[in-house]
């Protein structure tokens, strides 16, 4: 990235900063764009690409929100840095083939549905956001996101858990031998036992964490069981 180039992103993002308009954010995005394109051409062989191009944007919105010129990097430096998490959101397409069918249409809804109103509002919805959406049930909508979010813990190794299946004895081996603070946090996690799950703002309030620090707790997670079912522990 050239000099040139990147005092002109600088003087856009200022620009942004100080007028707040819509305008001037999708010119932003626009120069961004091929930032974006170059991480989805990592995973768009296995994974919807107009799913990862949304949340792309996302997280460059992010990104944009977060810059600060201050610290030296340039900002497609930044956004590119925002990027590498999208790796995280090829984890629950992966193995969407697993389902029956009927839990494959519902997945695939609840997916369009978040992006659709991802692109709408620039961040992720909420529960009634996404119950007027999918003309569901709040009830259903939370339930699902719990369900779904569970299920990530063990996707990753290859199956999806279940009610009674291999992979919910393995969480159950995998939670007996943690340490209590990380015992309690697996547990608000994932809803064990029947217990109500969190959701990512309740944990970071309750633990006191940043989103870069749960993020890294889910992500140890889900690497520990993955190398419990591999044999590997």
């Amino acid at each position: 990235m050239t000099l040139q180039r990147q005092q002109q992103d600088l003087e856009l993002w200022r620009q942004w900063k100080q007028s707040n308009d819509p305008e001037h954010l999708k010119l932003l995005l626009d120069r961004m764009n091929p930032l974006v394109q170059r991480e989805v051409q990592k995973w768009g062989a296995a994974v919807p690409r107009e799913a990862l191009e949304s949340k792309g944007r996302l997280l460059t919105v992010q990104a944009l929100r977060t810059y600060d010129p201050s610290r030296g990097a340039a900002i497609g430096t930044h956004v590119t840095s925002r990027l590498r998490k999208l790796s995280r959101d090829v984890y629950p397409y992966q193995n969407v083939a697993r389902l029956p069918e009927n839990k494959q249409l519902l997945y695939n809804t609840f997916q369009v549905a978040t992006n659709n109103l991802i692109d709408q509002h620039g961040r992720e919805p909420t529960v009634d956001e996404l119950s007027d959406e999918l003309k569901w049930h709040p009830k259903k909508v939370a339930d699902f996101q719990k369900s779904f979010s569970r299920k990530e813990l063990v996707e990753s190794a290859g199956a999806f858990m279940e009610e009674g299946s291999a992979d919910e004895g393995l969480v159950d081996f995998y939670h007996h031998g943690l340490a209590p603070a990380d015992k309690l946090m697996f547990e608000d996690l994932i809803g064990f036992k029947g217990r109500s799950a969190l959701n990512n703002a309740q944990l970071m309030k309750k633990y006191d964490l940043t989103q870069g620090q749960l993020s890294y707790k889910k992500r140890k997670f889900i690497n520990d069981l993955r190398d419990i079912q591999q044999g590997r522990r």
